[in-house]
């Protein structure tokens, strides 16, 4: 989906092995979600292959309720992620705590489910410096917009202020940081509230794997490298795409000569 007015879109589902070799390629209309592809596969593995001792590893926003429920009714196991707001909601409710987020993965079980504790120092320092980069240029924008208004008397306040706001929901800063209009100075001024500010870095680096798979199948320290290991199918993804086989641009218009080609970048 490359958001080009008048073009029509796909979305390639690709399932690869453990060693991120491809398997099996599959081609669906452009608005089609992450979450309505992932029953091919799985039917695909389950009937086409026959293969029974399985676990399928996806991102946060492939493998859901509905995937794991899939999952379960073939026999499959899973390795995801969890969302931001799941793993506050185990930070609440005391299945995991913040001191147990390390360089090195820590592990949890509850309920049945396998949880992978890690925090990234490299990716925490990025998420923070990406964050100020994106409240400086929020705040270079309202020095703009405030210079206008002093020297264009037409210039809306209100239009200035909107402005703004959307570049802070953009930027998704808008949990900790607000614009607050000064009406009888004519200008904008950028309120932080430090308390929202320290609950959205709490979580800077941190991820939590989640997982069904027996201990005596896969350590703590495999389940961690099967789910990084996603990193080679978006390798194979940035191949079949643009970077040899060109995937797109599709030059055909027949919905099964579309697949043909697909299937012969695969």
């Amino acid at each position: 989906r490359d958001n080009k007015r008048f073009k029509k879109q796909v979305v390639a589902g690709l399932l690869t092995d453990a060693h991120g070799e491809p398997l099996t390629i599959q081609l669906y209309p452009g608005n089609t979600q992450d979450t309505q592809t992932f029953a091919d596969p799985v039917e695909k593995l389950h009937v086409r292959f026959g293969a029974r001792e399985v676990a399928v590893v996806g991102d946060r926003g492939m493998i859901k309720r509905a995937g794991k429920q899939l999952l379960g009714e073939v026999g499959y196991r899973y390795v995801t992620a969890l969302t931001d707001p799941q793993i506050r909601k185990l930070l609440d409710q005391g299945v995991v705590q913040m001191d147990l987020f390390d360089d090195t993965p820590v592990e949890v079980e509850a309920s049945g489910r396998r949880y992978v504790l890690r925090c990234n120092p490299q990716t925490r320092q990025r998420d923070r410096q990406r964050r100020a980069d994106q409240l400086g240029r929020a705040r270079a924008l309202l020095r703009k917009l405030n210079a206008q208004l002093q020297t264009h008397p037409r210039r809306s306040l209100d239009v200035a202020e909107r402005t703004v706001q959307r570049k802070l929901q953009a930027y998704r800063l808008q949990s900790w940081v607000r614009v607050q209009p000064v009406v009888r100075q004519r200008r904008l001024e950028l309120c932080e509230d430090p308390e929202a500010r320290a609950h959205r870095r709490l979580l800077d680096g941190c991820y939590v794997l989640e997982s069904d798979l027996p201990a005596a199948v896969a350590d703590t320290a495999t389940v961690h490298a099967r789910y990084m290991s996603l990193i080679d199918v978006e390798r194979d993804f940035r191949t079949l795409k643009t970077a040899l086989l060109e995937l797109r641009p599709i030059f055909l218009r027949k919905a099964k000569r579309t697949r043909g080609h697909a299937l012969v970048s695969l």
